[in-house]
């Protein structure tokens, strides 16, 4: 009796025991269930504070004003942001994955990342070139055949790592200084003017006087020669390149002598309508086709009408002789549009620019000559610069001059074998003019 007594007591405390132990099991998993919810909620709060990061981060990027691209070490691309798409015209679907090197044409990179190129670029890898913006919707496969401008780039390099000191891939920025180069070309040019008109002045009037002695004389020579006689054949010879000689000077003290011009409101359509049909004439006999695109709807700024008919004159006829035997084509367009680029702000010099920009009127002169390499575009509104041997390089200076003294300013594009653009910016006519 005393022995059943004491299995049952054993039982009961085993039991007791195993009891105690589930209800520890139990509160064991309670509490690795809170810890799992609790370790859940952290997590999915940590990956939320990642998403917002990345989307900050991504934000940031994509509102550079100036151009960045993140690579891989091998130089494909991760990170091709909104102001490099705008740079280049390619967009950042289309760039992700290809390599930058073989996408902009250029050895942005170097070919092969070894840990001599990691220091190069570690030190700070520099490059400036030349890049054709891809114009359109079309894709960089077709960036060979495609009209696009051809821009100035500038690309610096600096490697991306992460915390613990690893290479992760490499970061390019990239800025177009097109504009830069341009308006530094423009001081550089104003510079070189200034001097060379005080010296060009002084030349012209000490020749002009004894030019004037020598036609004269020529003059009463010619009157004693006889008719039909090699010595009169000579005298006229001298008279051509005696007044040949003056119309130069003439046209130099013309392009260096400070003049005031008077400026009225004008219709530009109607000028450049009559200057078509006075051109045509000469277009016909030349194979030129001449297409007129005039869709501003206002075409009225204050200038001079005379002075504006040798400025289309002088572009006209540089385009034509731009072009070869079998002729092409000249197309003048006119479009109104707002500024907002600073960089071509900064070349309208005295006048008050809002934060909306400036509204300009627009005309282009395109031709589908030769076209200008980077060297000639630079030198193209320089005096005596020219590429024909007949030619006095005082055309383009005098366009460049009276586009100044109008307020305005021209900008030009062109590509070897395409052709070339003139563009003359005009301030359109407001309220207060």
């Amino acid at each position: 009796m005393d022995k059943k007594l004491d299995i049952s007591e054993t039982s009961i405390a085993e039991k007791k025991l195993f009891a105690k132990a589930f209800e520890t099991f139990n509160s064991s998993i309670e509490k690795l269930r809170l810890y799992q919810m609790k370790l859940e909620g952290r997590i999915q709060e940590l990956t939320t504070e990642l998403h917002v990061k990345n989307r900050e981060l991504t934000n940031i990027l994509q509102s550079l004003s100036t151009g960045l691209v993140v690579t891989s070490l091998d130089g494909r691309i991760k990170i091709f942001n909104r102001a490099t798409s705008a740079i280049t015209g390619i967009s950042e679907e289309e760039a992700k994955g290809k390599k930058l090197n073989e996408l902009m044409g250029f050895d942005i990179l170097p070919s092969e990342v070894n840990e001599e190129a990691i220091q190069t670029i570690e030190e700070g890898l520099d490059c400036k070139f030349q890049y054709q913006k891809l114009s359109g919707q079309k894709s960089s496969d077709q960036q060979k055949d495609s009209e696009g401008e051809l821009i100035t780039l500038e690309g610096s390099t600096t490697l991306m790592r992460s915390e613990g000191n690893q290479n992760l891939g490499v970061i390019v920025n990239l800025t177009d200084v097109t504009m830069i180069d341009r308006l530094k070309e423009d001081a550089e040019r104003k510079r070189r003017l200034a001097a060379m008109g005080e010296i060009a002045m002084q030349v012209a009037h000490e020749v002009r006087n004894p030019l004037g002695s020598i036609e004269l004389f020529v003059s009463m020579m010619k009157k004693d020669a006889a008719e039909g006689s090699e010595e009169l054949d000579l005298i006229e010879h001298v008279l051509s390149a005696t007044r040949s000689m003056n119309h130069i000077i003439s046209n130099l003290l013309e392009y260096t002598r400070p003049k005031p011009i008077g400026l009225d409101i004008i219709e530009v359509h109607d000028l450049l309508a009559e200057f078509v049909k006075f051109s045509q004439h000469f277009a016909n006999s030349q194979s030129i086709e001449i297409y007129s695109e005039l869709e501003a709807e206002e075409s009225h700024i204050k200038g001079n009408k005379e002075l504006l008919k040798q400025v289309f004159l002088n572009i006209f006829m540089n385009g034509t002789q731009a072009m070869d035997e079998e002729g092409g084509d000249f197309t003048i367009s006119t479009v109104n549009y707002t500024e907002t680029d600073p960089i071509v702000l900064k070349r309208f010099t005295g006048r008050i620019i809002d934060d909306r920009g400036l509204d300009l009127f627009r005309i282009t002169f395109k031709d589908t000559g030769k076209g200008m390499s980077e060297e000639v575009r630079s030198k193209l509104f320089e005096p005596f610069y020219t590429t024909r041997e007949q030619g006095t390089g005082l055309g383009m200076s005098i366009v460049h001059k009276t586009l100044a003294s109008h307020g305005g300013v021209i900008l030009v594009t062109s590509k070897p074998g395409v052709g070339t653009s003139l563009h003359l910016l005009f301030p359109q006519v407001t309220e207060r003019d």
